[in-house]
């Protein structure tokens, strides 16, 4: 209780008034019960003192009434008189009833308090932390679509004014692309009961876009109303933030892929002048079937088919390696793995070549068919099969051999599997292998493993190593399976 002066007047008004029905009680003869009117005085103290001072003013009251009593009745004769004693006890009950009741009410309303208070605190630290985890709350009944908001809700979606915002200003506030996803959530929500879950773009008068997340659950209905209680998370920074990384995870790739072109650069050079040589040779060949007496025109069609074929050949490989030279944005297409896959093979087939390495792979008659990026995915298969050749190079060249496996995993996923009988990777580093800067190479940078599980990743699926040292290493990854668009 605040002791401001206006409740010490108060106070002293109170004192003063029980001293006057003390005096009238001792110094009047009157035949009445004139301490009732202490009952006054306890009312009065409810309000301006706490519970122990109310116990000490109905104390007092009751030793004013007895004294006035024993005051104005000096001898014993006159003190055990009936009508005297009686007025006595009446007040003296009237004073401890109200008491009582005015110490009841006083304890409840001094609990009450506490609870408003501890209340006041807890939407005080409520909104606090609202505030710092930029989190609001939004209370929903269905259908009439009514909305309760919180503060920082209101600072998100930054509406102003002391009204409570409809549904409607909160749809209108949505990015106008968002708009019919976030209507059919609600519709969804209503019909079906369920926890709606959801990230959605607002658009603000100004032109700025924000991100916002709302999490929601369904609350006791009491009235036959649907009603949800959902959490809006302004995750614009954290958005930002990830869309920055992954540009900065692009940059990385394609360098990450120049570097791979610059490291195959005599397998490069191999598999364009291989072609180029056959070219030449076949159209020498052609040239002196012309310059016959009698030219040999099926033979010189023969070479010049063969033409044909080695410049498609030549023409494939420096489509390939432009592709994985270029710097674009990933496109998600439907594409054939296993054409991904082959597609690797042939870039890499002077380096297996040049370790001596025996390649297992039996392409199957149908194609499994992912959504992804073609080079991004080609970079991988690039970078894991380079590894396991490099992991090669310390077994004998008559026994190096290099398994892959292309199959549909459980729940209709894609899986290839690269797997060499090579020495192994010890356990410890196993857990630490696609971590970024994590090497055993010593001029490795430790990025390629990373980056391949950067793009596996955003393609919605996992990578992973098993090995058994001594008995070589298996890296595999999956990606969600899908029907090809032809079907």
């Amino acid at each position: 209780m605040i002791n401001t002066p206006h409740v010490w007047m108060l106070r002293l008004g109170a004192v003063t008034l029980a001293l006057v029905i003390f005096l009238v009680d001792w110094l009047t003869s009157l035949d009445v019960a004139i301490a009732v009117l202490y009952v006054a005085v306890i009312l009065i103290s409810s309000d301006l003192f706490s519970y122990r001072g109310m116990r000490t003013v109905s104390l007092l009251c009751c030793l004013l009434t007895l004294a006035a009593y024993l005051l104005s009745h000096v001898s014993p004769a006159d003190a055990w008189q009936a009508p005297p004693f009686a007025r006595c006890l009446v007040s003296l009950a009237a004073i401890t009833i109200s008491a009582i009741l005015a110490l009841k009410s006083k304890a409840a309303k001094e609990a009450l308090q506490q609870q408003v208070q501890l209340l006041h605190r807890s939407e005080a630290c409520l909104a606090g932390a609202q505030r710092l985890s930029r989190t609001g709350s939004v209370g929903m009944k269905l259908p009439d679509g009514r909305l309760n908001w919180s503060e920082e809700a209101r600072r998100i979606f930054e509406f102003e004014g002391p009204e409570q915002p409809t549904l409607q200003q909160m749809i209108s506030r949505t990015h106008p692309d968002d708009t019919g996803d976030l209507k059919k959530l609600i519709e969804e929500a209503y019909a079906h009961h369920e926890c709606p879950e959801a990230e959605f773009r607002l658009l603000m008068p100004d032109g700025r876009c924000k991100h916002v997340r709302m999490l929601a659950q369904r609350a006791a209905d009491s009235s036959g109303c649907c009603e949800y209680l959902g959490a809006l998370m302004d995750v614009t920074t954290a958005k930002c933030a990830e869309e920055a990384l992954h540009q900065s995870q692009s940059q990385l790739a394609h360098v990450t892929r120049v570097t791979i072109l610059g490291e195959m650069a005599a397998s490069i050079a191999h598999e364009v002048n291989q072609p180029l040589a056959a070219v030449t040779t076949n159209a020498e060949a052609g040239l002196r079937w012309l310059n016959r007496e009698e030219p040999n025109v099926i033979e010189v069609c023969g070479a010049i088919q063969r033409i044909m074929s080695e410049a498609h050949r030549a023409s494939e490989v420096i489509r390939g390696i432009r592709a994985l030279s270029r710097k674009s944005e990933p496109r998600y297409l439907s594409i054939n793995l296993q054409e991904v896959l082959q597609e690797a093979l042939l870039l890499t087939r002077r380096e297996t070549r040049r370790h001596k390495v025996n390649i297992e792979f039996q392409p199957r008659q149908d194609g499994l068919w992912v959504q992804g990026d073609r080079i991004q995915l080609q970079q991988v298969i690039i970078n894991l099969l380079l590894n396991a050749l490099q992991a090669l190079s310390c077994t004998p060249p008559r026994g190096r051999r290099l398994s892959i496996l292309l199959e549909t995993a459980p729940g209709d996923d894609v899986r290839l599997r690269i797997q060499d009988n090579g020495p192994g990777i010890p356990a410890q580093n196993l857990p630490r292998l696609f971590n970024p800067f994590f090497t055993t190479k010593p001029e490795g940078m430790g990025m390629g493993l990373s980056i391949c599980r950067s793009i596996i990743e955003a393609h919605g699926g996992r990578i992973w190593a098993e090995s058994e040292p001594g008995h070589g290493a298996k890296v595999c990854f999956s990606l969600p399976g899908q029907v090809p668009a032809s079907s």
